[in-house]
């Protein structure tokens, strides 16, 4: 199962309260302390998923667990070293049907990891089934020494 994260300030992590909706009437015109200090609140669930993160000697292989999310509903993203994963779960209610007991809460999944080093972006590959997705994140080549050859001027 995934840890549950919470957008109220002081309660990030695996505490069990909701997000704070993000309109609020006693807030307009004002900035609460979460939004001052740039903390994004969600209208759902968002829970952080179990990831597992191997080294090769090639990059790293980030292993996600998100299930429910489909490949339509995953975003992956690497910017200066951040990678972030946002995955949006759509709840799958049958037509005609109206929930009676509901034993586990629907919600997305967001992760962001810093990663040292340098990535060959473009060479990142990602795979997604049955709620795990595979990432392999390869290293950037090092630049090679290069001879500079140095001239007389006259």
């Amino acid at each position: 199962m995934a840890k549950r994260e919470t957008t109220r300030a002081g309660t990030k992590g695996s505490k069990q309260s909701r997000a704070t909706p993000t309109s609020q009437p006693e807030l307009k015109g004002k900035l609460s302390a979460e939004q001052e200090a740039g903390e994004r609140t969600h209208e759902r669930l968002v829970f952080v998923p179990w990831v597992d993160i191997y080294e090769t000697e090639t990059g790293l292989v980030v292993v996600a667990d998100l299930p429910g999310v489909s490949p339509e509903g995953l975003e992956v993203t690497l910017e200066k070293r951040v990678l972030s994963i946002y995955g949006r779960v759509e709840e799958d209610t049958p037509e005609g049907y109206s929930q009676a007991y509901r034993e586990y809460e629907v919600g997305d999944f967001e992760r962001q990891f810093t990663l040292s080093g340098d990535f060959d972006i473009n060479g990142i590959e990602a795979n997604m089934k049955d709620g795990v997705l595979h990432l392999a994140i390869p290293r950037a080549p090092e630049a090679s020494a290069k001879r500079i050859e140095v001239r007389s001027v006259s």
